[in-house]
């Protein structure tokens, strides 16, 4: 009997490996196991739990004072309000396909490595604590991956002490949060080893009519000199063309043709609007070598462009669609591919983390929450008490996210 009792629950894992509750397929199975058992003998990853369990209350600050913020924002600027209708609420949804600024390849590879560090990160941690991983897997939609999990055997969890629980839950936000760090400095390095294929200042458009297009000057140009005289950025043209007068004749000099090869010169009478010397286009900053090897130094103006999707500034992120073909790496003609998924890697990591850090039941944040006013509180119904402050914690800030999502169209 006691065969045969065997024999039945072996058949029935069997049938729970695979799992398919449309439009998700589960794929359960425990070769990771040997995995999760190798890191979580090693000492730095009892370490790492330590730093994770420290810095998720750092994030979960970062993540409040976003929310809050941002409702802030919503209320006293009616040009942020403008955008967040324009962009829609789908920009608040970590989906690709419907949120209007992740791409769908890029997003969707970037979200399943976040899941698969997240939860890998759990079962690491949990293996070094002496915690006991049932299985772990894969999730599809449809036939599509989209991400893992891990399933830690959650009796051994709650026995566990508060210190060991919350450093097993900590370690998602640290896993995501390290590989973000490395995929944002990854992305540096490629900018600032970048080439420019030619220096000087981008014709974005001309003026029909005007003296620019008299001369022949296209949109896609790019000027490379003034009279003689090299060009680095706009404020050099704007410096050279201000010490001219209406009616001057400047000879300018552009690059164009496949990989702007071409040199093409010609002359440009200028004409005075609004007391500035014009030529009737509209010009673009290039990144130069020296700007580019100014992403190394992490310089605010610089680091920003990293924050925010290549999206909200095209024409300043050397990688976006519109400039990438301005630069060359040691890296090949596909260094912006390269460039392009570590940098949502990076971002999707960071949101993942920040989050999940958040102190809302049942994410990690808030699941480590209530284990620390367990802790604080230490009274005989303390569980009670932590449980109802969580609910109302939880309830309060899922409002936040409501009002912040809501608002932009109320007001």
């Amino acid at each position: 009997m006691a065969d045969d009792k065997t024999e039945a629950e072996n058949r029935d894992s069997e049938q729970r490996r695979f799992e398919f509750n449309f439009p998700i397929f589960m794929v359960r199975t425990k070769l990771f196991s040997g995995v999760f058992d190798r890191l979580g003998a090693f000492r730095f990853s009892r370490w790492l739990s330590w730093v994770a369990l420290v810095i998720v209350p750092v994030v979960a600050g970062i993540g409040l004072y976003l929310l809050i913020n941002g409702l802030v924002v919503f209320l006293w600027s009616p040009a942020a309000v403008d955008a967040a209708r324009e962009a829609g609420p789908a920009a608040y949804l970590l989906l690709p396909g419907i949120n209007p600024y992740l791409p769908v390849l890029y997003g969707l590879f970037a979200i399943f490595c976040a899941i698969v560090i997240h939860e890998g990160a759990h079962g690491v941690a949990a293996r070094s604590l002496g915690l006991k991983v049932k299985s772990s897997g894969l999730l599809f939609l449809l036939f599509v991956p989209i991400g893992a999990f891990v399933d830690v055997d959650e009796e051994e969890l709650k026995k566990a002490s508060g210190k060991v629980s919350s450093r097993v839950l900590a370690s998602g936000v640290g896993g995501n949060l390290v590989l973000g760090a490395v995929c944002l400095i990854s992305v540096l390095l490629i900018v600032g080893g970048l080439a420019p294929v030619v220096n000087g200042v981008y014709v974005g458009n001309v003026s029909e009519g005007m003296p620019a297009e008299t001369a022949g000057l296209l949109p896609g140009d790019v000027l490379v000199s003034v009279d003689g005289v090299m060009i680095n950025g706009t404020e050099d043209l704007r410096l050279l063309l201000d010490s001219k007068s209406s009616g001057d004749l400047v000879e300018v000099t552009v690059a164009r043709g496949d990989r702007w090869q071409n040199r093409y010169s010609t002359v440009v009478n200028l004409t005075v609007s609004d007391n500035q010397t014009v030529m009737g286009i509209g010009v673009r900053d290039l990144m130069t070598e020296q700007r580019l090897r100014n992403y190394l130094t992490l310089a605010p103006q610089s680091i920003m462009l990293y924050i925010i999707p290549p999206a909200f500034f095209p024409g300043f992120v050397p990688f976006s669609d519109m400039l990438n073909p301005f630069y060359e790496s040691w890296l090949g003609p596909a260094w912006a591919v390269y460039a392009n998924v570590l940098f949502w890697i990076w971002f999707v990591n960071v949101n993942v983390a920040v989050f999940n850090a958040l102190p809302i039941y049942p994410l990690d944040g808030g699941r480590i929450f209530k284990i620390a006013l367990q802790k604080i509180i230490r009274r005989k119904n303390s569980e009670k008490i932590a449980t109802t402050i969580t609910a109302a914690v939880t309830a309060a800030l899922v409002m936040v996210l409501v009002l912040i999502i809501a608002l932009p169209f109320l007001l």
